[in-house]
């Protein structure tokens, strides 16, 4: 089980809240995305562990909301990104 499953298995099952697996998703590495031309995660088995692309599959097996959906993927693109400096600096 990838940190990622575990992540959203402590979400679907309240022992996590959204807040605290988007702030991990913040702080994670992220594998590169598949190459061009691969299903991406139409099948289990071709899902790269620890990749977006089990949210992706949670999110068509319907096991988060558009609503987590969303946040998870946001919190992923702007991982690894230092946090903007304030005007003026």
């Amino acid at each position: 089980m990838s940190e990622v499953t575990e992540l959203l298995a402590g979400l679907r099952s309240g022992a996590l809240g959204l807040d605290e697996v988007v702030a991990r998703f913040r702080q994670r590495s992220w594998p590169a995305p598949p190459p061009p031309g691969r299903r991406t995660a139409a099948d289990p088995a071709e899902t790269t562990p620890g990749s977006f692309e089990e949210v992706v599959l949670a999110y068509a097996r319907r096991d988060i909301t558009d609503e987590q959906y969303a946040a998870l993927l946001e919190a992923a693109r702007s991982a690894g990104r230092p946090e903007q400096e304030p005007p003026g600096r």
